[in-house]
C-alpha cells in the first residue's frame, strides 16, 4: 500500500463527505447517521486541537489567541466573499444578529487597543 500524505487523506475525507446525501433512498444517509459522523469529526477535531496545544506548550495562551483570531478572520473573510457573491439572501434574519456581533467586536477591539478612545486627528 502506498503511503498517503495528509493532503491525500484530507482530499479523500472531503470527497467522502461531499458524496453523502441525507434522506431516504438508495445510497442516502439518515440524518441520525450524519449527526453521528459530525460528532465523530468533532471528537477528532478536539483531539487534533489537544495535540496542537501540546506542541506549543511553552506558550499555549499565545498559540490559542493566534489560532482563534486567525479562524475568526478566515470565517469573516469567507462570509464577506459569500455575501458579495450573492450566496446569502440579504434578507436572511440572522444577518442582523451578525451585524450586531460584528459591531460589538469592532468596539471591543477599539477599546482594548486604544483604552482612552481613538486618537484625535
Amino acid at each position: 500500500m502506498t503511503d498517503l500524505t495528509l493532503a491525500d487523506l484530507l482530499a479523500a475525507m472531503k470527497s467522502a463527505i461531499a458524496r453523502l446525501q441525507p434522506g431516504p433512498g438508495p445510497g442516502a444517509v439518515s440524518i441520525e447517521e450524519m449527526q453521528e459522523l459530525k460528532h465523530a469529526l468533532d471528537g477528532l477535531r478536539l483531539a487534533l486541537w489537544a495535540r496542537l496545544q501540546a506542541a506549543h506548550a511553552a506558550d499555549p495562551r499565545t498559540f490559542e489567541e493566534r489560532f482563534r483570531l486567525r479562524r475568526a478572520t478566515e470565517m469573516c473573510s469567507r462570509l464577506t466573499a459569500d455575501l458579495h457573491a450573492g450566496l446569502f439572501s440579504p434578507a436572511h434574519p440572522e444577518l442582523a444578529d451578525l451585524w450586531i456581533v460584528v459591531a460589538e467586536l469592532g468596539e471591543a477591539i477599539q477599546s482594548v487597543r486604544h483604552p482612552a478612545g481613538p486618537p484625535s486627528p
